[in-house]
């Protein structure tokens, strides 16, 4: 009897909580609800005269609903008392979902929400540009980020590579098979005052081999980009950490925004299973300071003539790397003119006095090098076109001349309308191309040059491409082989 008593006690409690919580949902909880409410009533919605000529416009009273919240919440916190960051966070997201309504109908919201972008690949980049963030998942207006704009973005490069069996190498062309290309994370934020950061990483990076004679490599996660900057002034960026060095055009431009599946064979050299071995002319990521930015005499973005520049000291040892090997720094400079982001002319150079080796075999080299390039983007068609040039001295070894490494590289692309771009490159890359002294000897037998055939789509309306390349490899006598290659890639990005 008693048993059923406290039932009874419990149903008549639980249906009173009921009744009142149904009552709280039908009462608006803040001033700027009861705005939201009046602009949707009968009368504002039909566009009544007398019903809106003493009202403010709908974007002062989303105005004054935001601040209304703000200073009803401020009064209902004491001087000294905490607040639940979970309870205030979610109190922000309601007036954001509430006061950031747009209408998707409106012209211009459709042209702001969906740039027009020019054709993938095709910018005349400026080393200035940090990586893109896709999408903004935090805004400063949300207390979650606190003063931070936060964005994601990213993409996955999935792919197949097939190489051409050569008779008398064993290794080249028995690896055939599907690649994870990359998979590419970056978060970028900023804050109103200038001061931002880019965190980027890599879970598709190369790092060990899975045995010791096997081509196979083991795939990790990598820092890529990760930096922090800041930026007193339009023409000023200030960056500390990991980050492209100022060098080479090819490695200024995204991966996500190649022509082709890889680089040119000048830019990374012959990686892998493809050929005989050899470095590349790409100075990469380094760990550093960079000072970087650019200004346009047209008094717009990206309009008109302009100029733009990057200057960096970093240890000169790549990316990821604890320390510098030395005590001594690389350093990097380059310049650009544009003409908007249609035409650029650049030239960039760089000194690294390094050391390399184990001790105590340890020694010390000069290297520095040069490059210029012309990038040209009109109508669709694109045009990059660039020249390489390194050289490395070592003054531990005085009986060893200097050693001097050559590449250039030209590609074409269109990009039609629909999608489909077709695309051209010639690749050429002399890794000795003299040893400097007094008996200067020219090598005529190393030089690789490569032709590039490719047809890519770029969906119009989805953020999907699809590459497909064919390359043609000509080599001089010490690394001929037969070892043409077929790739295909799938890229999807966010």
């Amino acid at each position: 009897m008693v048993r059923m008593k406290s039932r009874a006690a419990m149903a008549i409690v639980a249906l009173s909580l009921l009744t009142a919580t149904d009552v709280w949902a039908q009462e608006p909880d803040s001033p700027d609800e009861r705005v939201i409410d009046d602009l949707n009533s009968p009368d504002v919605r039909e566009g009544d005269p007398e019903a809106v000529s003493d009202d403010p416009t709908p974007d002062e009273a989303v105005g004054q609903a935001q601040q209304a919240a703000e200073d009803e919440a401020r009064r209902d916190v004491m001087p000294g008392e905490r607040v639940d960051p979970t309870e205030d966070r979610e109190k922000h997201q309601v007036t954001i979902l509430k006061t950031q309504q747009v209408d998707l109908s409106d012209e211009e919201v459709k042209d702001e929400l969906s740039p027009e972008e020019p054709p993938v690949g095709t910018v005349a980049l400026s080393p200035a540009r940090a990586p893109a963030g896709g999408v903004v998942i935090a805004g400063n207006d949300d207390s979650f980020a606190g003063p931070w704009t936060l964005s994601l973005g990213g993409y996955i490069r999935a792919g197949y590579t097939a190489i051409g069996n050569d008779p008398n190498v064993a290794l080249i062309g028995r690896n055939d098979g599907f690649t994870m290309a990359d998979a590419r994370l970056t978060t970028t934020g900023q804050m109103d005052n200038g001061l931002g950061f880019v965190f980027q990483f890599d879970a598709g990076s190369r790092l060990v081999r899975t045995r010791q004679d096997s081509p196979v490599e083991a795939l990790a996660l990598r820092m890529t980009d990760v930096y922090a900057y800041y930026a007193p002034f339009e023409f000023l960026e200030i960056n500390v950490g990991q980050f492209k060095a100022p060098f080479d055009v090819e490695d200024l431009i995204s991966t996500g925004n190649l022509l082709f599946v890889h680089r040119s064979v000048a830019n990374r050299g012959v990686q892998n299973v493809e050929g005989y071995n050899v470095d590349g002319l790409s100075a990469g990521r380094q760990v550093g300071v960079q000072l970087r930015g650019d200004y346009f005499f047209g008094g717009e973005e990206d309009q008109g003539p302009g100029i733009s520049y990057a200057l960096a000291a970093t240890n000169g040892n790549g990316p990821n790397a604890s320390l510098n090997a030395n005590d001594r720094l690389a350093y990097f400079g380059r310049l650009m003119l544009h003409w908007g982001d249609e035409i650029a002319l650049g030239s960039a150079v760089f000194y690294n006095d390094d050391t390399f080796g184990e001790e105590p075999n340890r020694v010390d080299r000069v290297r520095q090098g040069w490059t210029a390039d012309l990038q040209v983007n009109l109508f669709g068609a694109s045009l990059l076109a660039n020249v390489v040039a390194s050289s490395v001295d070592s003054p531990d070894l005085p009986d060893d001349p200097e050693l001097s490494a050559l590449g250039y590289s030209v590609q074409l692309a269109y990009q039609a309308p629909f999608g489909l771009q077709p695309a051209y490159r010639l690749a050429s890359y002399d890794p000795s191309s003299s040893y400097g002294g007094e008996s200067s000897v020219i090598f005529e037998n190393d030089a690789l040059t490569y032709h590039t055939i490719g047809l890519n789509y770029n969906a119009p309306t989805y953020p999907v491409r699809v590459l497909a390349n064919y390359t043609l490899t000509t080599e001089q006598d010490a690394r001929r082989l037969d070892n043409d290659r077929l790739d295909l890639l799938l890229q999807l990005s966010w």
